[in-house]
């Protein structure tokens, strides 16, 4: 049941989830990865049960693989991704974290990873986190809450909560007004 309400999660992105939605997300994605988003979730839930691992799991790995290339989307498959995942034209799309939180958005062209440099390690993405296209982030760093990283910038230090980020190298250029559920949305 977790991985469907996982997939209902990620559906809830795109629309109000219905039977209809899925279908059509599922079958004329529309600019998005959701049909990606589903057999990833799938493997997820594959990797966790042995007997599932070594049987049905092998199918799903080359399914999974299948859609990975078509649209150009690589995710660690040994990471964990909260509910709400939402990867929109997924080409170019390279995620190699530690841990991603809920509701996380990213456009095409975006990359996290190692950096060879000063910051060894990998990111570490919090719940509400927006990546617009062409970000690279790398690092042992951690995106906060609530926080938006501008187009075609380069992060390499930990992002406060609800900022926004921007430019080459990243300084943070304001704050984000973003509404978290559960939360007034106020503006200082």
């Amino acid at each position: 049941m977790q991985l469907i309400q996982t997939i209902v999660s990620d559906l809830e992105r795109l629309e109000k989830p219905t039977i209809k939605a899925f279908l059509k997300w599922y079958f004329f994605p529309q600019g998005s990865t959701f049909h990606y988003d589903v057999w990833f979730r799938i493997l997820q839930k594959c990797k966790k049960i042995k007997i599932l691992k070594y049987t049905v799991g092998i199918i799903v790995y080359f399914v999974e693989r299948h859609w990975s290339i078509k649209y150009g989307v690589h995710v660690n498959a040994n990471i964990s991704i909260g509910q709400g995942l939402r990867i929109v034209h997924g080409d170019g799309v390279y995620l190699n974290c530690k841990e991603i939180g809920k509701n996380f958005t990213c456009y095409q062209d975006v990359t996290f990873g190692e950096n060879d440099g000063r910051h060894k390690g990998i990111p570490t993405v919090e719940d509400n986190v927006t990546v617009y296209t062409g970000a690279i982030i790398v690092g042992d760093v951690i995106l906060h809450s609530g926080c938006v990283i501008a187009a075609n910038a380069f992060v390499n230090f930990d992002v406060p909560e609800n900022a926004i980020v921007g430019g080459i190298p990243a300084k943070i250029i304001g704050k984000s007004h973003k509404q978290i559920k559960g939360e007034k949305n106020e503006r200082t």
